[in-house]
């Protein structure tokens, strides 16, 4: 849960954090999409001296000694893989059809729904506690962990250890790396299970330590709040979560709409917020062809595949998604996941064609057509993010094109024949 581009408020440390930035030597094994070194290994003499700053900062936060030194008693190394998946970009990004058909599998789907009628007892009790819909809490199961059964295996401490000693993101892991000792501490968990991504993300919903001790509910009553074995704590600490973020119950969080011709396509995005009544001004209908209904909640247009895909009218509680994970296409996987385990339809659309995904190395040569060509003004990094959308929306503009922002292989097309 909580990927990290969902938790980049940082924590500004002293001592280790900044001490780790001016002294850790990264040696290099490859390269990343944009040509940059990508790093193997920290030189060992500096971890060492980092982590000493480390658990002095653990312990003037209030993390007793004997804790501090059980939890690092076998630490002596940096983890490189774990710096080599922090730096590496992944090779090809997934298309919204290849995603939400992984993400939302007929057998996730089955399995979902076994799991929602084997804890339906305690789900409903979390619902009327917290009032998220038990289907709701099944999906972010079900695509944070496959169910419990993968949790990650890479001990967490050390994890957040080796990304706190490194120089992109010191002070926000050593803050999660504080807090997550806290839960040695004080919730009594032991380091031994605490095992998950090689972000630090750990449990049944993949929670980030901060995220855990400021959101997770000892829901069985056993003096202990666990997301590894206690599906009670589990779910309840999810809900929480989400209701603390705002998510309005009994409500969904997207369902598909239709644009008309001439729909005004930089219009669509998450950012860009009207209401139902505005939207229908524009002409956006349901797909059965009613009206959106009066309202005055404050919604969105997603185009998860561009203007030949389908369109997502985004609620307000699809902001809520996004608390948990910034990324589009996990927010509507969940939407969609969640409607199809409790039994209603998720989406009428179907895929009516299919290319090759682009790579990060696409992204870079797009990112390097469009600076040339006046619309982008960042170092190229292979990542599609709001600057880079803008960029392609600026150039489509220019170019006759609908406005979709979104970088498919006919964009990538037209660039190289405008280079």
């Amino acid at each position: 849960m909580m990927r990290l581009s969902a938790l980049l408020s940082l924590v500004l440390l002293s001592g280790c954090a900044a001490q780790a930035q001016q002294n850790t030597t990264i040696t290099g094994s490859g390269i990343d999409a944009s040509g940059q070194p990508v790093s193997a290994a920290l030189d060992e003499s500096a971890f060492r001296a980092c982590v000493l700053n480390l658990q002095s900062n653990a312990m003037a936060r209030g993390i007793p000694q004997n804790v501090v030194q059980h939890a690092f008693a076998t630490i002596t190394t940096a983890d490189a893989r774990v710096i080599e998946l922090d730096r590496r970009q992944p090779e090809f990004l997934l298309s919204f059809w290849r995603y939400v058909g992984n993400s939302v599998s007929e057998d996730r789907i089955a399995k979902g729904r076994q799991m929602l009628a084997q804890h339906g007892q305690l789900l409903r009790r979390v619902q009327a506690q917290y009032g998220v819909q038990p289907e709701v809490l099944v999906s972010f199961w079900g695509l944070e962990s496959n169910f419990g059964a993968i949790m990650g295996d890479f001990p967490t401490i050390r994890s957040l250890a080796t990304l706190a000693c490194d120089e992109r993101r010191a002070a926000f892991f050593a803050n999660e790396l504080t807090e997550a000792l806290r839960m040695i501490a004080f919730d009594r968990i032991d380091p031994a299970i605490m095992r998950g991504s090689w972000a630090g993300a750990f449990g049944n919903t993949q929670f980030m330590p901060s995220t855990f001790t400021g959101n997770a509910v000892d829901y069985d009553g056993d003096g202990r709040r666990d997301m590894f074995r206690s599906l009670p704590d589990v779910f309840a600490s999810s809900a929480n979560f989400l209701q603390k973020s705002g998510w309005r119950a009994g409500e969904g969080a997207s369902y598909e709409v239709i644009l008309p011709q001439g729909f005004p396509h930089d219009q669509a995005d998450p950012s860009i917020e009207k209401t139902n009544a505005e939207w229908s001004a524009l002409g956006v209908r349901r797909v059965d062809g009613q009206p959106l209904g009066a309202t005055d909640q404050k919604t969105a247009i997603g185009l998860p595949a561009g203007h030949r895909g389908p369109a997502f009218l985004l609620l307000p509680n699809f902001k809520v998604i996004m608390r948990w994970n910034r990324s589009l296409l996990y927010g509507l996987a969940i939407s969609i996941l969640s409607e199809r385990i409790a039994g209603r339809a998720g989406m009428s659309a179907v895929q009516s064609w299919d290319e090759p995904p682009l790579s990060a190395t696409d992204i870079v040569e797009m990112q390097d057509a469009l600076r040339r060509l006046g619309h982008y003004p960042d170092p190229s990094d292979g990542l599609v993010g709001p600057k880079t959308r803008a960029a392609i929306r600026s150039y489509q503009a220019a170019s006759g094109l609908p406005q979709d922002g979104f970088p498919d292989q006919d964009l990538m097309s037209r660039l190289r024949t405008a280079r």
